[in-house]
């Protein structure tokens, strides 16, 4: 029971340190972010498939830190596109990101 014990604080702190890493494409990523998040917002917001298009181009930028399995490239881009998009657009944002609405 103890080596048990031992081994979850173990794995506590190592996943506490994998959590925090950084990825050398941070920089990259969430410079990609703010540009997909800010040609969201310059879309005419009544043009619903040039707001589609907008919608998956990011998604696919956001795509390629994925493919390169590069999970703390993909949450620099998500953090940046959703810090962009509320400064901006915070009407948008909340459609977009319903869950947050209670955050408001």
């Amino acid at each position: 029971m103890r080596h048990l014990l031992y081994i979850v604080a173990v794995m506590a702190v190592m996943m506490a340190a994998c959590a925090e890493q950084k990825s050398p494409l941070d920089a990259e990523a969430r410079d990609s972010g703010m540009r997909a998040a800010a040609a969201l917002v310059a879309v005419d917001h009544t043009d619903t498939m040039a707001m589609e298009r907008a919608v998956m181009d990011a998604k696919a930028k956001q795509s390629v830190y994925a493919l390169k399995r590069d999970s703390a490239a993909v949450r620099a881009f998500d953090d940046a596109f959703r810090s962009y998009l509320k400064e901006k657009d915070k009407i948008l944002y909340h459609a977009i990101f319903p869950d947050d609405n209670e955050k408001r």
